[in-house]
């Protein structure tokens, strides 16, 4: 028996308007989306921070404000205030 040749399967054909020909303008926008990953991030850079302005380190605490920034979280986590009672 002989071995039957296949033929590769066809291109398909993309539509033009389906292809993204804008040039990506290197700009980074912030993920807005909250998810277990960011809140984690922003909780050690928080630890980082605090790390930090504990010894003087301005420069680097100012660094890390600047990447809590940039994930659009806040420099420090809101606390409610104790309940006061009479």
């Amino acid at each position: 028996m002989a071995a039957r040749k296949s033929t590769p399967p066809a291109e398909p054909d993309v539509e033009e308007d389906l292809l993204d020909d804008e040039e990506d303008a290197g700009e980074e926008t912030p993920d807005t989306g909250p998810t277990a990953m960011k809140a984690a991030y922003a909780k050690a850079l928080r630890r980082e921070r605090a790390d930090y302005l504990r010894y003087g380190r301005k420069e680097r605490a100012a660094d890390v404000a600047a990447e809590l920034k940039r994930l659009g979280a806040p420099l420090e986590r809101a606390v409610p205030a104790p309940n006061e009672t009479a």
